[in-house]
């Protein structure tokens, strides 16, 4: 009796542990939703980011970006490896910060262009 009843209690345990591990690797979200969600985020990043930096300059060189669609592809794998361990929860507060953002940077479109200033910090200086 001793004997199963440590088999039971190992087996109960197991169990839990297998769990608890089940939940803590288990998908967040469906795949479908999650590559929607870091797609939408590329965009409006890209968006955000030229509406803001587009022909201004920095010394001499004036800001550029590639094609479109060279940069959403780059923009749309990094956000699906940034955002891997957030729940939905947190993509969609994400997202929300982004939608602001981005209606704040078109206040840039049509602006003239400025002249940024960038400080070099030497690498091993402290």
């Amino acid at each position: 009796m001793k004997k199963g009843c440590k088999i039971a209690l190992v087996g109960g345990l197991a169990v839990v542990v297998g769990a608890v591990a089940c939940w803590k690797w288990m998908i967040r979200m469906p795949l479908g939703e999650f590559a929607r969600c870091a797609l939408y985020m590329a965009v409006m990043d890209d968006e955000i980011c030229r509406n803001e930096l587009e022909g201004n300059r920095i010394g001499d060189e004036v800001i550029t970006f590639p094609p479109k669609e060279e940069s959403l592809q780059y923009r749309y794998h990094l956000f699906l490896q940034m955002n891997l361990r957030k729940t939905s929860a947190q993509l969609q507060e994400e997202i929300a910060d982004m939608e602001q953002r981005l209606q704040e940077s078109r206040q840039y479109i049509g602006q003239p262009k400025e002249q940024l200033e960038v400080e070099f910090v030497e690498q091993g200086a402290e």
